[in-house]
C-alpha cells in the first residue's frame, strides 16, 4: 500500500496532540435455512431471550441483559497494549492516518472493567456503528466525522469532549494515550440517555461448516498492510493469537493473549483524500476476501447495498458462509493487500 505510507512523518509529529472536537489537518458446503435475525430493543433492559448473535454462544441471564455498544480504540505502538480487547466480541481493525492501524470493538458479552485507549472517529468508524446501529465510544473526531456526527441524528456518538464524566485518564500513561472507559460507564449513558440500542447480527454460525476437507489449511496467517505495520496470526488451541509488529498482543487488563475464533478480510479501494492525510474507505458495495477459522481458509464475496444495512458475506459461488462459534477480528484492508498463509 505505498500510496498511504509516505505521510508517516506527518502522523508523527500530529500524533503527540490530545483529543479535541477537530483533528488538525493533520464450500460447497449445502448452506441450512436461518431466518432473518432478532432485533431487540434493550434500550428499557428488558431480558433477551437469544443466544448472542455476534458470536453465536450461549449468554447467561446476566449477559442476555447487557446493553451492546462499540468504541473507537488506538493502535498506534504508543497505545500497546490496550484494555478491553479480549473481551470484545468482534473488533474491526482498519487504517487511520499515515498507515497507522485502529480498532473499533463491539461489546456485548463482556462488561470489561477498563476500554482503551480511546481516539477519534472517521468516516468509515461512523459507517460501521451505523451498520450495527449502535452507540459509539470516542474522543473527537475529523472535520467530516464531527459534521456527519452533527447532522444525522441516527448516529449514536458517544464524544467525551461534552460527555467527560463517563471517561477518565490514566495517569500511568502518556497523553494522548491515556484516555478511557468502561463498559458500566457506557452502558450507564446509554441507560441515561434512553438511547436505543438494537442487538441484530446477519453472521450466521455454525462449526460444522468448517469440517469440509476440501478446505485449505490456514494455521499461519500474515497480513503485511504497509511498510510500517504487520500483523499475524498462529493457530494454537482452537483459536488464532494474534501478533503485531511481530509482538504477541496481550490485553492490559488481563495479560490474555488476543485470540480469534475467525478473522474475516475485507478487500475494498482505500484511497487519500485531497489533504494528502485523511482515508476514503469504501464501506458501501461489493468486493472479495478471505474468511479464517479452525485452521482453514475459504475464499468470500462481501456486499452492503446502503448505510443502513449489514454487510453479507458469502462463499465464492453464493452460498451462506458460516463463522466457527466465538469471537471475531474483522480486517478491512486496500485491494492492493492478500494476505498470506499456510
Amino acid at each position: 500500500m505505498k500510496k498511504i505510507t509516505f505521510i508517516i512523518p506527518l502522523l508523527l509529529c500530529i500524533s503527540i496532540v490530545g483529543c479535541s472536537y477537530t483533528d488538525t489537518k493533520s464450500s460447497s458446503t449445502k448452506p441450512f435455512k436461518r431466518e432473518s435475525p432478532p432485533v431487540i430493543d434493550v434500550s428499557s433492559n428488558d431480558t433477551v431471550t437469544n443466544d448472542c448473535c455476534y458470536t453465536g454462544e450461549k449468554l447467561t441471564e446476566t449477559e442476555k441483559s447487557n446493553i451492546p455498544f462499540m468504541a473507537i480504540i488506538e493502535n498506534s505502538k504508543d497505545a500497546r497494549p490496550q484494555s478491553g480487547l479480549s473481551e470484545a466480541d468482534i473488533i474491526f481493525e482498519t487504517m487511520a492516518e499515515g498507515g497507522i492501524p485502529r480498532f473499533i470493538a463491539l461489546f456485548h458479552k463482556n462488561t470489561p472493567k477498563q476500554i482503551g485507549p480511546i481516539r477519534s472517529a472517521r468516516p468509515y468508524f461512523l459507517s460501521i456503528a451505523e451498520e450495527y446501529n449502535l452507540p459509539f465510544a470516542h474522543c473527537g473526531g475529523s472535520d467530516e466525522a464531527l459534521s456527519t456526527i452533527k447532522t444525522d441524528s441516527s448516529i449514536k456518538s458517544i464524544n467525551e469532549i461534552v460527555n467527560g464524566s463517563y471517561f477518565y485518564r490514566d495517569t500511568s500513561r502518556k497523553a494522548p494515550h491515556n484516555l478511557y472507559t468502561s463498559a458500566d460507564k457506557i452502558r450507564k449513558y446509554i441507560t441515561s440517555k434512553n438511547i436505543k440500542a438494537d442487538i441484530a447480527s446477519n453472521l450466521s454460525f455454525d462449526n460444522s461448516f468448517w469440517k469440509n476437507k476440501d478446505l485449505s489449511n490456514a494455521t499461519v496467517v500474515n497480513l503485511k498492510l504497509n511498510n510500517f505495520y504487520v500483523t499475524n496470526y498462529k493457530f494454537v488451541n482452537g483459536k488464532y493469537e494474534k501478533y503485531m509488529d511481530g509482538v504477541k498482543s496481550i490485553d492490559k487488563n488481563n495479560n490474555l493473549p488476543l485470540t480469534f475464533s475467525n478473522i474475516v478480510v475485507q478487500q475494498t479501494p482505500i484511497k487519500i483524500q485531497s489533504d494528502n492525510l485523511h482515508l476514503d474507505i469504501a464501506m458501501i458495495g461489493k468486493g472479495s476476501g478471505y474468511l479464517f477459522s479452525n485452521g482453514k481458509v475459504e475464499k468470500i464475496l462481501w456486499s452492503r447495498s446502503t448505510s443502513n444495512t449489514q454487510t453479507e458475506l458469502t462463499t465464492e459461488d453464493g452460498n451462506k458462509v458460516y463463522l466457527s462459534k466465538g469471537n471475531t477480528i474483522w480486517h478491512i484492508i486496500d485491494n492492493s493487500v492478500t494476505p498470506a498463509y499456510n
